[in-house]
């Protein structure tokens, strides 16, 4: 990104020399003493504000319109696949951890049997200012569990709900002709690197709102 900055400061700082020879204005090499100072501090700003500064909540409706998801979801997953019996398979417990700056995501589904993390991902806005998020990814069974449930590929596309965003929700297919609904709630900042963690992390706040046992 540095280098993208730079370049630009120095074709404008160029255009503006340019613009000033031709309306006779004479250059002095004084007005370019402090150009590797600005271009040190414009650097150091365009990356904070790719990393943190777009965050800040008063940033956002004039100037960033991107929303901020970022943290660990609490995901409940609907499948329409069957096990050997024909039987639906109830609701999938998962955690989706995702990690944000302004240009960049990722995410990573958490369950008890694998792990999913989009290979290729996107935050979309529609022409009605409504924005989701997409992407194809790749799901990797524990190794255990490969017998029944192989490694896979799968896309993904989840609405964006209420500004600051309160939820997520929408569908998923897989190369192995499944599909179903994910629904993503109860934000926590913490972001989690393994499903147990998540879980008990989830489990201890859920106590914490029931209140001490009577």
């Amino acid at each position: 990104m540095a280098k993208y900055v730079k370049a630009i400061i120095y074709t404008a700082v160029a255009v503006w020399a340019i613009v000033l020879l031709v309306s006779g204005q004479k250059l002095s090499s004084d007005l370019l003493r402090p150009l590797s100072t600005v271009t040190s501090v414009v650097v150091l700003l365009t990356i904070a504000f790719e990393l943190w500064l777009w965050k800040l909540p008063f940033l956002h409706g004039w100037l960033v319109k991107r929303p901020v998801i970022e943290g660990t979801w609490r995901a409940e997953i609907r499948s329409n696949w069957k096990d050997a019996g024909g039987t639906t398979i109830p609701p999938v417990e998962g955690y989706v951890v995702i990690r944000q700056t302004f240009l960049n995501l990722s995410l990573r589904l958490l369950t008890k049997e694998s792990s999913s993390h989009l290979v290729g991902t996107e935050i979309v806005c529609s022409v009605d200012g409504l924005y989701c998020v997409s992407g194809v990814y790749r799901n990797e069974p524990r190794y255990e569990d490969r017998s029944h449930s192989p490694i896979h590929y799968g896309a993904v596309w989840l609405q964006v709900i209420d500004t600051p965003t309160q939820m997520l929700e929408g569908h998923y297919w897989t190369d192995r002709n499944t599909a179903g609904e994910m629904r993503l709630s109860e934000r926590q900042r913490k972001k989690f690197q393994e499903f147990q963690s998540a879980q008990v992390h989830y489990a201890q706040l859920s106590a914490k709102k029931r209140g001490p046992d009577r």
